[in-house]
């Protein structure tokens, strides 16, 4: 996103993600406050919902926020402790004018961010986030009222309507009737409280690991198999039928099994796809990203319905899905996305219930259905953006490498061989970029590292 420099923003991360950095190395109280008097402008006199995740930065930036909204008339729906699809759901039910969540989302703790969501719970689109920072640079801000009449409110019974509108979207009697025992590690974040409540409504067993919110994430925040060692060890010790990791926030989701423990996060969206699909017409919409496994073009495939691709992050997936009017979409990070849902983004929960559906409706424990999927052949890596480091050469260097591949470039570069594909792109929410690759077999996957790590190095 191209920005104005009369303020320094360069330690900050400003995407279509929202605005998140270190909380003492650029995102601090001075720049949480320009932010928080943009946002609070954007929403003079409107009702906005705001939602946390654990970290300890989190209720400081909170009270920034209020006090910059109440000053300038608007009243709040206080949330709390919430995933951020909670929060997204919650403007959506509330018929708020908008809403941010406080969360860096998989970033270490000492990161915070705030994620700005406009009427409908959609994240703001380029548009809105061009008019927020069009207003911090030319310091526009509404003054502060001398007699606002604002005010602030628990929005505690929205949360319980986010969660029955999940339940909705499966058949609750099937789950409640198979008793799953279920093990949850919520890294100590937003869904140590919310997910547990959904499971207990689906008649689940629910045993309890890191969901003790306290925001010190006591394994790496981002839900990988690598960061899920100790975790797994648990989840086989508490013999439960299925398990699943989240991140801080509570918008991605990965899975654990019994025989496989931590699998990759790429299962989590085809799994959540196959039980949406076998109730869907045949020639429905699905959207992934680019960055997304073959496997969902595969779940596709058995129900007659078709894939796009849309530019990597939820809002670009949603647009696509809007526009495509999808049944179904997701990114490959573990994030679901069902419309159906007011949250209209990533959301764990809605991952969580759709796996558990479709577990009841087949009558299949969790290690069979994913052994009735293709096997994953993906490498996700990535490497700092170094100072005059030109994204424009590096591209240059995999179309010469990979001459004879489709090209698409709405998103960094992604390149496609039919059985193999490569995507290039800078990342929305690090100082890095990421090459991510997938091939049909082990062996596909190894030969095209190599020509991936030519590119990189030559």
């Amino acid at each position: 996103m191209q920005i104005d420099r009369k303020y320094d923003l360069s330690a900050l991360m400003v995407s279509i993600s929202g605005v998140r950095g270190r909380i003492r190395e650029g995102f601090g109280l001075e720049e949480a406050l320009l932010f928080a008097n943009a946002f609070a402008t954007m929403m003079e006199g409107q009702t906005v919902v705001i939602g946390r995740d654990s970290r300890p930065s989190g209720p400081y930036l909170e009270h920034l926020l209020l006090a910059s909204l109440l000053s300038r008339g608007s009243n709040i729906l206080q949330l709390g402790l919430v995933p951020t699809p909670t929060t997204k759901a919650v403007v959506h039910l509330a018929k708020a004018q908008g809403g941010i969540m406080i969360s860096a989302s998989h970033n270490p703790m000492e990161w915070n961010a705030f994620k700005f969501i406009s009427k409908k719970g959609f994240f703001f689109s380029a548009e809105e986030n061009q008019t927020l920072l069009k207003i911090l640079q030319s310091n526009t801000n509404s003054p502060a009222q001398i007699h606002p009449k604002a005010y602030v409110e628990s929005g505690e019974d929205y949360v319980d309507l986010h969660l029955q509108s999940v339940v909705q979207q499966v058949n609750q009697t099937k789950i409640k009737k198979q008793k799953f025992k279920v093990f949850l590690d919520a890294v100590g974040g937003a869904g140590s409280e919310v997910v547990p409540a959904l499971l207990k409504k689906l008649g689940c067993q629910v045993v309890l690991h890191n969901c003790k919110p306290d925001g010190t994430f006591p394994r790496p925040p981002e839900p990988t198999p690598t960061a899920l060692v100790s975790s797994e060890k648990a989840f086989k010790q508490s013999k439960a039928d299925i398990g699943f990791a989240l991140d801080p926030d509570a918008d991605r989701l990965v899975l654990f099994t019994p025989k496989r423990g931590a699998i990759s996060e790429e299962y989590t969206l085809p799994l959540a796809l196959q039980n949406v699909l076998s109730y869907a017409k045949k020639g429905s919409n699905v959207v992934i990203n680019l960055s997304t496994s073959f496997l969902n073009e595969e779940v596709a495939n058995r129900y007659k319905a078709s894939v796009i691709r849309s530019q990597v992050g939820e809002a670009n997936v949603v647009k696509e899905m809007l526009a495509s009017k999808a049944v179904f979409g997701g990114e490959g990070n573990g994030g679901v996305i069902d419309p159906k849902i007011p949250s209209f983004g990533r959301d764990t929960l809605s991952g969580i219930a759709h796996i558990l559906n479709l577990m009841a409706e087949s009558k299949q424990p969790i290690d069979a259905l994913v052994s009735d999927l293709p096997e994953i052949h993906m490498q996700k890596t990535s490497f700092p953006l170094a100072k005059g480091f030109s994204l424009e050469t590096l591209f240059q260097k995999f179309r010469e490498g990979f001459p004879k591949a489709e090209v698409v470039t709405k998103d960094g570069l992604w390149l496609s061989e039919g059985d193999r594909w490569i995507h290039i792109r800078p990342s929305n929410t690090e100082p890095i970029f990421r090459v991510i690759t997938e091939a049909r077999s082990k062996i596909d996957l190894e030969q095209t590292l190599k020509r991936v790590q030519k590119c990189v190095e030559s």
